[in-house]
């Protein structure tokens, strides 16, 4: 038995993370598994802090562990962090827990649908609240803005260094809605304080009751799962104290008791099948990053005021001197060449007025493709044509055409629409 051992939780006090050390050390002293426990926090950085001096301060010392988790695996990916899970020696997964989406009591919105429509008409004016940029949150609020029909980059998320933070900005009113493992909530949502709409996981919990996305038209469910970590440079033996000491933790009622009280999920791994998991993790966590990230990183994110009005002027001056050059014909058969002017067709213009209109009106709901298809046609019966199938036809293809080069080939954020 290990007379003494430190766990490192890398985060503010009243996280995730923070909750599972201390849950970890009162088990494990009342069930006599360890001598004495201390757990110091070190927060920032989504963890990587407490990382980085995990590694320099605790090299070969078999009586320290890590908490972490895909949080932070998450944020190291997020920020390209020089930082890896692979510095480190994997123990064991603990516990796993779904996210809860909540709003404070005194919001407007009663269910997940009104988020989703209200997010629909403006994603940017929607404001999502939770821990460190890339982490599990972050990972679904992106989730449910892709579900929803918008573009994941266009995710309006702000990130707190702790669990504590995040639930105080949701409850002063900060944030539209916060995302948190339902134990930071859990309180707050007993007291009346904020009102849940909807838990991530595929089928309700007892004793929750929740509704879940996927009961509310959401194709999403994700869950977070929470890991310990040896320092590097510990031997074969060492690993072997410390995976068989959490073997033992994780069968005792103590433990078991915990799990049932916050409402966690038993989820322990270890050995080689730990790191397997690890493995498999890291890739999937690096194609949802990127979904988030976009094609050009999340620096060179441009949301639609920065570009609609510039591309409507250019649109409207283009189409304007196209009409007003078309007005202007050659008068034949005078001795000296000259140019005279007919009176700009009123009809045309009403036309292309219309389609502006169109396209301004059905961007945000619709998306870019809908929205030019429809600016395409009225120009097209601007000028006359009466073939309104063959012209649909171009402009959807057009459309198309114009959204892959935009963002797949320019990394720019165009409105997707419910397609």
């Amino acid at each position: 038995m290990l007379e003494r051992l430190t766990i490192i939780a890398p985060a503010a006090p009243g996280g995730g993370w923070d909750q599972t050390a201390r849950a970890m050390q009162y088990a494990l002293e009342t069930e006599q598994l360890v001598g004495r426990v201390q757990v110091e926090n070190v927060p920032g950085a989504a963890g990587t802090i407490g990382l980085a001096q995990f590694v320099t301060s605790h090299r070969g010392r078999g009586d320290a562990l890590l908490v972490n988790g895909l949080v932070m695996l998450g944020a190291i990916l997020w920020n390209e962090s020089p930082l890896s899970l692979e510095q480190v020696t994997p123990i064991a997964r603990l516990t796993g827990e779904y996210e809860v989406i909540a709003v404070n009591a005194t919001s407007p919105h009663r269910s997940i649908n009104s988020l989703v429509d209200a997010l629909r008409l403006n994603p940017r004016g929607v404001s999502w609240g939770g821990g460190s940029a890339g982490g599990t949150d972050h990972i679904l609020a992106g989730l449910v803005v892709a579900a929803a029909g918008v573009d994941p980059r266009r995710t309006n998320y702000v990130a707190f260094s702790g669990g504590g933070e995040a639930v105080a900005s949701l409850l002063g009113g900060n944030v539209t809605a916060g995302i948190s493992g339902y134990s930071e909530f859990a309180p707050h949502i007993e007291s009346g304080r904020l009102r849940a709409l909807a838990i991530s996981s595929s089928d309700r919990i007892a004793g929750i009751g929740v509704p879940t996305l996927r009961e509310q038209s959401l194709d999403v469910e994700l869950a977070n799962w929470r890991a310990v970590m040896a320092p590097p440079g510990i031997s074969d033996a060492q690993r072997a104290v410390l995976t068989d000491m959490l073997a033992r933790l994780v069968r005792t009622p103590t433990w078991q008791r915990t799990l049932a009280d916050r409402d966690w999920i038993d989820a322990f791994l270890a050995g080689e099948p730990f790191g397997r998991f690890l493995t498999a993790e890291r890739t999937r966590v690096t194609r949802i990053v990127a979904r988030l990230r976009g094609p050009s990183g999340a620096g060179t994110q441009l949301n639609a005021g920065e570009w609609i009005f510039p591309v409507l002027v250019f649109s409207a001056a283009l189409v304007s001197g196209i009409l007003l050059v078309g007005q202007r014909s050659k008068v034949r058969g005078q001795t000296e060449s000259r140019e005279s002017r007919v009176p700009v067709n009123s009809r045309a213009l009403l036309w292309t007025s219309a389609g502006l209109l169109l396209f301004l009106a059905t961007l945000n709901f619709a998306g870019f493709i809908v929205a030019s298809s429809l600016l395409f046609v009225c120009v097209t019966a601007a000028f006359g044509s009466r073939r309104l199938v063959r012209d649909a036809a171009i402009a959807v293809l057009f459309g198309v055409i114009l959204y892959v080069t935009f963002t797949r080939g320019l990394g720019l954020v165009l409105p997707d629409g419910p397609w």
